[in-house]
């Protein structure tokens, strides 16, 4: 093998090593923000729930019938 062969192939594999490197960068942020997204649904679906419960519980008669001083 020549040298020219050898200078090509160290150089495919550090290119190698650092796509490696960045892939695991990469899966680490997408593990993390997929464990972000399910906390963030949870609360959603919580809120949710909430809001129809308060809706649910609320009377229309409870409402002004007027806006309040301020607006």
């Amino acid at each position: 093998m020549c040298k020219e062969d050898e200078e090509r192939i160290t150089n495919l594999e550090i290119k190698l090593a650092y796509a490696e490197e960045t892939i695991a960068q990469l899966n680490e942020v997408l593990t993390s923000q997929q464990k972000d997204l399910g906390i963030m649904e949870n609360h959603v679906n919580k809120l949710e729930k909430k809001v129809v419960e308060l809706m649910e519980n609320s009377d229309i008669e409870d409402r002004p019938s007027r806006r309040p001083p301020h607006y």
